[in-house]
């Protein structure tokens, strides 16, 4: 049976179509209206965009497929982790892109202009580096961060990111985790629910940033923040097998999610919220899992939220 937990850029690639049908349509919809104002707002100079937790640039994929981009873009994409940037830049390559340098990549045509700048880094760090309190208006007019916000301190997006949209930025958070996580067909209702309960504790420990709630809580927020919310909209994974298995390669999405679930549960979960389960059961649970996957039977959804504000 393969395991996913370590192949990150994989789980990355998998995920796409789960994306897709999750991302909450009309968010985006309102997305493209305001960008167009930004353009507009721009005249000849482009539409910058920065991405925090870029991944392998499956966003940005989506965004040239969808439509969603002006004619005129400068994209930043900044991820932590080295393997992804790389990973990123030969999907960049690969596919339609000239590099331009080191990091630099560009695709230009009669009708649009779309610059790319890779940089593995830290988000905060990277933002704190850019930020110029002297320049006027946004420094970026897009900012994006994907199942980003459930994973991050928010008091430093507040602090950090945020700032570099004062003045009419867009920030678009899509896919933040909102507190529910089910399996199913469930042979043993009690055990799960107290799996997934606690693998939900495990998010909220008081020394783990983010929480299992944070979608609901960026209603309250983004708005103390000093943002105005602009949309907002569930944008829920679900994952059914299909008569001829799981669709594209959601097979491997679906691996890589049992086992992060079963590596929180035994390394971060509290003791206590575990009630006397032990290892070896959560473990034989995660299994199986994996042994529904292989029958493709195993049904998987996850709640999220979407969030679109305008930083005045």
């Amino acid at each position: 049976m393969a395991r996913s937990f370590d192949d990150f850029v994989s789980y990355l690639d998998a995920k796409r179509s789960v994306d897709d049908r999750a991302l909450h349509r009309p968010t985006v919809d309102r997305l493209v209206a305001e960008l167009d104002e930004r353009a507009a707002a721009r005249g000849d100079e482009p539409v910058r965009i920065l991405e925090v937790g870029f991944g392998i640039g499956t966003m940005l994929e989506r965004l040239r497929a969808w439509d969603v981009l002006p004619q005129r873009v400068e994209y930043v994409g900044v991820d932590i982790d080295k393997t992804n940037i790389a990973a990123a830049a030969d999907r960049l390559t690969d596919g339609d892109f000239e590099q331009t340098g080191p990091h630099q990549f560009s695709l230009v045509s009669d009708e649009a202009t779309l610059t790319v700048d890779l940089q593995a880094a830290d988000a905060f760090a990277f933002a704190a580096d850019r930020h110029d309190p002297a320049v006027a208006g946004p420094q970026f007019d897009l900012l994006i961060g994907m199942a980003f916000l459930d994973i991050v301190p928010f008091e430093r997006v507040a602090e950090t990111l945020l700032p570099l949209l004062a003045g009419g930025g867009l920030g678009y958070f899509p896919i933040t985790f909102d507190g529910v996580t089910d399996f199913r067909p469930v042979d043993d209702p009690a055990l799960t629910a107290t799996l997934l309960d606690s693998f939900h504790a495990a998010m909220d420990a008081p020394d783990r940033p983010g929480g299992s709630q944070t979608g609901r809580r960026l209603f309250a927020e983004l708005p103390a923040a000093g943002a105005d919310h602009l949309a907002a909209g569930g944008s829920d994974w679900v994952v059914t097998p299909r008569d001829d298995g799981y669709p594209s390669d959601e097979a491997i999405f679906l691996r890589h999610i049992v086992d992060t679930v079963e590596h929180a549960l035994l390394t971060e979960t509290p003791e206590a919220t575990l009630d006397g389960v032990s290892d070896d059961a959560i473990s034989a649970w995660a299994r199986q899992r994996h042994a529904q996957i292989d029958h493709g039977e195993l049904v998987y959804l996850a709640h999220n939220i979407d969030h679109l504000i305008r930083m005045p």
